[in-house]
């Protein structure tokens, strides 16, 4: 029989941009994948804008979804920044 102690986890992050309207385009440049991520039973995740900034909420039920969940936003964020500063 397996002891879980956390039953799930919750993490909230906000990155802040330099203006509404970048917040707005990487805000819908990850629609998609906060949709796709309904599929994921281990992990879902919530994004609003908020002027300048985004946020995001995670919730997972282990350490290791979490945390790949966390990288992914990172990632798909820092690209599209990337891909507008071009």
């Amino acid at each position: 029989m397996e002891n879980k102690i956390l039953k799930s986890i919750q993490t909230i992050f906000e990155v802040q941009l330099d203006t509404p309207k970048q917040a707005q385009i990487i805000y819908n440049s990850l629609i998609p994948e906060i949709e796709y991520n309904h599929k994921n039973d281990r992990s879902t995740s919530t994004i609003k804008q908020e002027d300048k900034s985004i946020i995001i909420t995670i919730n997972s039920k282990d350490v290791v979804s979490l945390r790949a969940s966390i990288n992914s936003y990172i990632r798909w964020i820092k690209l599209s920044i990337e891909i507008l500063n071009i």
